[in-house]
């Protein structure tokens, strides 16, 4: 569960979004339909329906990048989302604060990249 979360959740939207799909793993999914499900934004959720297929958590359906269902890549993984639906019924504190404990890294090189940098000849 922690490896998970550590490897493709970077918020408490994604994770929902991607128990709401694996709990119907049968349907598919566009973001308009998991935004009116979960209430949020829609373009939230093609943004978090795109990550997760990028992750290889979802597959988009044949003949349309826009619509996705639950596929994860290997058993392992289904059976880490499964005990991850679990503990968040069970411990949902738990996880979101594992969420939020994660490393800002992506953040962090986001930021960089705007960084002012002083020249080193520059002298003030």
């Amino acid at each position: 569960m922690q490896r998970l979360i550590a490897e493709h959740i970077d918020s408490v939207e994604q994770l929902e979004i991607l128990l709401l799909l694996a709990r119907h793993p049968e349907r598919t999914w566009n973001a308009e339909t998991v935004a009116r499900e979960l209430r949020i934004s829609a373009l939230s959720a093609g943004d978090r329906l795109e990550d997760l297929a990028r992750d290889a958590l979802l597959a988009s359906t044949e003949g349309s990048a826009e619509e996705y269902r639950y596929a994860p890549r290997s058993p392992m993984q289904d059976e880490s989302v499964r005990g991850l639906a679990t503990a968040y019924v069970e411990r949902r504190v738990t996880v979101i604060n594992l969420i939020f404990s994660k490393p800002v890294d992506k953040i962090r090189t986001f930021a960089d990249a705007f960084r002012l940098r002083k020249k080193e000849d520059d002298n003030g």
